[in-house]
């Protein structure tokens, strides 16, 4: 008996998403752990649905996950948020045509 689990995006139907198969994860209780570390490795994924077929094409679903954590597509992580932009420092300026002469004359 093989296990075909389909993970989807949020807004994607489940049979329009990426497809695995195993033959280890066969318990409900395999398939959980898996689910979530697939939500954790990928973070965009919003569903994912493990299905048993049999040799016959029957296919039975065991196990679904919803992730609670679900990042849309294209959003951008937290830490990599670009840190509000600095005032330009003004340049110094240069002293004036009397400034340096009272400079000079003064020592």
């Amino acid at each position: 008996m093989t296990t075909e689990i389909y993970s989807c995006k949020d807004g994607q139907p489940l049979k329009e998403g990426r497809l695995d198969t195993s033959d280890s994860i066969t318990t409900r209780e395999d398939a959980e752990p898996d689910a979530k570390r697939r939500c954790q490795k990928d973070p965009t994924i919003k569903k994912v649905a493990y299905y048993k077929v049999d040799a016959s094409g029957d296919f039975k679903v065991f196990f679904s996950y919803t992730n609670p954590n679900c990042k849309p597509v294209g959003a951008k992580p937290a830490a990599a948020a670009k840190p509000p932009a600095k005032k330009p420092v003004p340049p110094k300026k240069k002293p004036g045509l009397i400034a340096r002469i009272v400079k000079a004359l003064a020592g």
